[in-house]
């Protein structure tokens, strides 16, 4: 397969468009690990705080959907502990 110049200009610069994409993802990490460890928190949590931001803002109501899970396993968790005492 032969090459152009235009072509081969592409594909260099797909090449280096990708290697900034994978820079920026580390710098990302690092930024994420730091803030994690300056709020006293696992990166993962923070992850997870940082996604559910961003559906917020793309969606809506994710955060109310988020806090019905949440209360949905506090009724569970409650229930059990009730049932367990009863017994």
């Amino acid at each position: 397969m032969q090459i152009d110049t235009k072509s081969r200009k592409a594909i260099e610069d797909v090449i280096n468009r990708r290697a900034a994409v994978a820079s920026m993802q580390e710098q990302l990490k690092e930024d994420v690990k730091a803030i994690a460890e300056y709020l006293d928190i696992k990166p993962a949590k923070l992850n997870k705080i940082i996604s559910l931001v961003e559906k917020e803002r793309e969606t809506g109501d994710v955060v109310e959907e988020e806090r019905d899970t949440l209360d949905t396993v506090a009724d569970i968790a409650g229930s059990k502990s009730t049932e367990e005492e009863a017994a």
